[in-house]
């Protein structure tokens, strides 16, 4: 794992105001590793603040420093000469964040997605669990104290991103950054129960429509869920995706989510046979083997046609698409 700690530490060193910011629709990895981050910096008496693409819709509200999540047009982004851009494959992901940057500020780019596109003037990436891992080990390697505030945060982020440690990118060093972070003073419960049962009454009604929606496609190895945009009013959905794959025999999970008329993001999930970060990848998306997505524009039957073709050549799958 190549670190480049004399080349963090130098970044690190040479500023004193940083902005740290995340992707649009963030989650809790994104989140939890601007948080720490954050956290960690103050700790060396650096400035540290975090403006996020959208304003905070509560995700991580359960978190220590959560009051210190803001939307970024609330700060003023010209004073900062550098920027930390945690949990994004390309610079794009930062959404409105990025033109409202100077030019001439310096990124710190860490990232746990493969394909990551490198933007940063120091690019720190390694395909693990979740940026939250990266996190981890990069901290431990400048010798930076993890107390228990940042604990909760970095283990978080794993939390979520690893689906409970169920998703094909957790290791046994997952599990051995998490036993660290219990160590340090993560809480377990209270941990499980912010990422997994915070959800609201429109969240969890939003689950169902998915749910209801669900059709087998690809003589039932593909499973197909649609949110509408009436549907998406509750918020972005974090693991509605994932109950496609609850199905036997299921070996890719598609869900199509409306932004605007016409305007769809698509999550990919799969089990073994299937790269759905190649799928994605073919429409301009990408992501991790088993977890990607894309963005596209159109009718949704065409949309979802053309994505069944290209996981069909995945599957060998010569049949019609129905």
């Amino acid at each position: 794992m190549d670190l480049q700690l004399r080349a963090t530490h130098a970044f690190i060193e040479e500023e004193d105001d940083f902005l740290l910011t995340t992707h649009v629709n963030s989650d809790a990895d994104g989140l939890g590793a601007c948080m720490a981050w954050a956290h960690l910096l103050r700790g060396l008496g650096k400035r540290a603040d975090i403006g996020l693409p959208e304003p905070p819709a509560g995700q991580c509200s359960f978190l220590a420093g959560w009051d210190g999540v803001r939307h970024f047009a609330d700060l003023d982004l010209a004073r900062y000469g550098c920027a930390i851009v945690a949990d994004c494959p390309s610079l794009d992901r930062i959404g409105s964040v990025r033109p409202s940057l100077s030019p001439d500020t310096r990124l710190l780019n860490i990232d746990h997605h493969r394909g990551n596109e490198c933007f940063g003037a120091l690019n720190i990436v390694e395909e693990l669990s979740s940026t939250c891992e990266l996190l981890y080990h990069l901290a431990i390697g400048l010798g930076y104290e993890i107390d228990a505030v940042a604990a909760d945060q970095l283990y978080a982020g794993i939390l979520f991103d690893t689906g409970g440690f169920r998703f094909s990118l957790t290791t046994a060093t997952t599990f051995e950054v998490a036993a660290a972070l219990v160590r340090r003073g993560a809480r377990l419960d209270a941990i499980a129960e912010g990422v997994f049962g915070n959800k609201s009454l429109g969240s969890v009604k939003q689950r169902g429509q998915a749910i209801e929606s669900l059709v087998l496609r690809l003589g039932g190895r593909v499973a197909v869920l649609h949110l509408d945009r009436k549907a998406m009013g509750a918020g972005e959905p974090d693991e509605v995706v994932n109950y496609g794959l609850m199905i036997g025999g299921v070996e890719v999970a598609l869900l199509l989510k409306e932004r605007t008329p016409g305007c769809y993001r698509i999550s990919l999930r799969s089990r073994d046979k299937v790269d759905v970060s190649q799928v994605a990848g073919t429409f301009g998306g990408g992501g991790h083997t088993r977890a990607a997505g894309l963005e596209l524009t159109g009718a949704p039957q065409d949309i979802v046609d053309n994505i069944l073709a290209e996981i069909g050549r995945h599957l060998n799958f010569n049949n019609n698409y129905s």
